[in-house]
Parts: C-alpha cells; sequence; structure tokens
C-alpha cells in the first residue's frame, strides 16, 4: 500500500502544479501588468517555497509524514481555488505563495517517503515515482486547457481539477508513512560540496521547469500567435515527454549509467530550447519544448536518489537542504525570465536558460562516486 500511495502522492503534486500553467493568460488578463510586474509576482511562488521547505524536517518530525503530506495537499487545493478567483495583485501575490510553500514542503516530504519506500523495497523506484509526478502534470494540464477551450469557465476548470486531487488524496491516505524522521544525531552540520553540487544542479534544472510552467503559454501566444485557450499545450507537450522519459529511467540508467544520462539529458533539454527559438512554426516550438522535457526528465530523480548514497547528513536532511538549494531556481527564474523579457525579449530570457542547462551537462562528470 505504501508503494501505491507514493505513486498516488507524487500524481497529485503534478496534478496540483500543472494547472497553474492554463490559468497565467487568464490571470494576466484578470490583472493586467507588464511584464517585469508578472515576473516579481511570481517571485511568491519562490519565496513560498523557500520559506517552506527548510520547515519539512520539523513538520515530519513533529507530525509524521502522513500528517504533513495531507496538510500540504489541503493548503494546495486552497492556493487552487484562489488563483481562480482573486483579482488584486496582493491577494494573487498570497495565493501564489501559499501555492509555493504548499508545494515545496510536498515535494519533499514525498521524496522522503520515497527514499524509505526505496530502502524497504531494496529497489530504484524514484524515475518511476517522478514518473507518476510527470504523469500529474500532463494530465492536469491537458484536463484545465481542455475545459477551457470546451467553453468551461477559468474558474469552474480548476475547481473540477480540485476535486480530483481531494478524492485522490482521501484514497490514498492509508498509505503514507506515519513515521515520524529523527534529527541528525551528529548534531547540527551544512551541506558538504556533494550536497551543494546537487543542490545547484536541481537549481537550473528547476529553473528551467519552472520557466516552461510560467512562460511557455504567453511565449505560444505572442510570439507563434496561438490562441489563449491552447497556450496550455505548450506546458502539456514538455510534461508528456517528461513522462515518458522518466518511466524508461531505469532501464536507461542501467544501460548508459547515471554521468552520461545527467549530461546528455541537460543537453536535449538545451536544443529542445533552443529549437523553440529558431523556429517559426508553432508546432516545431511545441517539439522543442517536449525535447526540453525528455532531457530534463531523469536529471532531478537521478539527483536526488544519490543523495541516498552519501553518509554526510541523514537522507531526509540531504534532501531537503538540495532541495531548496535547488527551488531558489523558482525564485530566481521568474524574476530573471521577466526582467530580461521587459529590458529585451522573452526570446533571449529563454536562451539563457539553454546555456544554463549546458553548465548542467559540463558538471555532470563532477558526480561520479
Amino acid at each position: 500500500m505504501a508503494i501505491l500511495a507514493t505513486r498516488i502522492g507524487f500524481l497529485i503534486a503534478g496534478l496540483g502544479l500543472s494547472v497553474w500553467a492554463p490559468l497565467v493568460p487568464y490571470v494576466r488578463e484578470r490583472i493586467p501588468m507588464s511584464d517585469a510586474t508578472f515576473g516579481m509576482l511570481l517571485l511568491s511562488i519562490g519565496i513560498g517555497s523557500l520559506c517552506c521547505m527548510p520547515l519539512s524536517a520539523f513538520f515530519t518530525g513533529r507530525f509524521g509524514i502522513r500528517r504533513t503530506t495531507i496538510g500540504s495537499i489541503l493548503v494546495l487545493v486552497t492556493a487552487l481555488c484562489g488563483v481562480a478567483l482573486a483579482n488584486q495583485l496582493w491577494l494573487m501575490a498570497l495565493v501564489l505563495f501559499c501555492f509555493g510553500g504548499s508545494m515545496g514542503v510536498l515535494d519533499i516530504v514525498l521524496n522522503v517517503q520515497g527514499l524509505m519506500v526505496e530502502n524497504r523495497a531494496n529497489r530504484n523506484m524514484m524515475s518511476s515515482f517522478h514518473g507518476m509526478f510527470s504523469l500529474g502534470t500532463i494530465t492536469g494540464s491537458l484536463l484545465v486547457t481542455l475545459l477551457l477551450m470546451a467553453g468551461l469557465s477559468p474558474v469552474l476548470s480548476p475547481l473540477l481539477a480540485v476535486t480530483c486531487i481531494l478524492l485522490l488524496c482521501a484514497w490514498s491516505t492509508p498509505g503514507f508513512l506515519v513515521k515520524r524522521t529523527r534529527s541528525d544525531s551528529g548534531g547540527m552540520r551544512w551541506p558538504n560540496s556533494f550536497i551543494i553540487l546537487v543542490g545547484l544542479m536541481c537549481f537550473i534544472v528547476y529553473l528551467a521547469e519552472g520557466a516552461i510552467l510560467d512562460w511557455s503559454a504567453l511565449f505560444l501566444i505572442e510570439y507563434r500567435n496561438m490562441q489563449p485557450s491552447s497556450g496550455g499545450l505548450g506546458y502539456a507537450s514538455f510534461a508528456l515527454m517528461i513522462t515518458i522519459g522518466r518511466f524508461m529511467g531505469d532501464s536507461m540508467t542501467r544501460k548508459l549509467g547515471r554521468v552520461r544520462m545527467i549530461a546528455f539529458g541537460a543537453l536535449l533539454a538545451a536544443g529542445g530550447i533552443a529549437l523553440g527559438l529558431v523556429t517559426s512554426h508553432w508546432g516545431l516550438t511545441l517539439l522543442g519544448y517536449g525535447l526540453c522535457g525528455l532531457g530534463c526528465a531523469n536529471v532531478s530523480p537521478l539527483l536526488i536518489s544519490s543523495l541516498n548514497r552519501q553518509s554526510h547528513m541523514p537522507p531526509h536532511l540531504a534532501v531537503t537542504a538540495a532541495t531548496t538549494i535547488g527551488f531558489a531556481g523558482v525564485l530566481a527564474g521568474p524574476a530573471m525570465m521577466g526582467l530580461v523579457a521587459h529590458y529585451s525579449s522573452l526570446a533571449h530570457a529563454f536562451a539563457l536558460l539553454a546555456v544554463g542547462l549546458l553548465l548542467v551537462a559540463i558538471a555532470g562528470p563532477r558526480l561520479r562516486s
């Protein structure tokens, strides 16, 4: 039951995250703002994540994994309702702060449960767990996009998705581990160079995922003349390929090795973004987003799984440290994209993102044990 609940938990996290992408154009329409202001608004997501993620170890130690997971999901669905209804800038910033905070805690606690389930089963399952997250993102993005294209309002569509999340949460609750995590018996420790490197590489990968989540719809509408109701297809293509890649990840890693998978994936992701920039056809841009998703697919799962091999910190603390560093990309990404788009262009912002992914490929060999 714990394995199934872990898979459903990752699915719920993906559903919750993806509901946001198709709503971006409607938020911009409901609350008029410049690209720079929108980029600053999106900082609320990153700030929420960075403020709440370091508290994950406290929550799981005090309340246990099950209660922390359920609490995070309840805050998440409340925030999604707020995204659909808020019509003032300050209120939207507060809602996105709660959205980012709940997603940050949920991400860490599910990865901690995933590592514990892996240890119990004595086999690698992290790629497939993250594959369920990706399945949730593609399902949620397509669900809300299709509902919007069918004529449902941008209020009712996300509310239907929220209902699905609550039903899945109720069904999977018995399988979430009751266990409480323990603090580091060796006292307070700072992350070592390996954990920091993992965190920095996650920083860039999460930045790429967040950029496509937040900005792909606007890029397709402004640069590829797509209708607002179809803008969510950009993130849907990314999520579709990242899902396929993750379900194939375990077998591919056995053949190519962890380091090659990370380096090749980062190169492919950078190439996908480049394709989306150099072409003028929306179909090829969607293909580029798909290739970016395929490249990013197994980078973060392999990085998180590698933390189970280090002995400097307990795995749940190492996950918290590296993921907090990584999610700083969610904080820096929206501001960077928005400011570059405001003072230059959104295309130049995506080009800088491709350069960052090339740096991940270069750093990959440093992860050799």
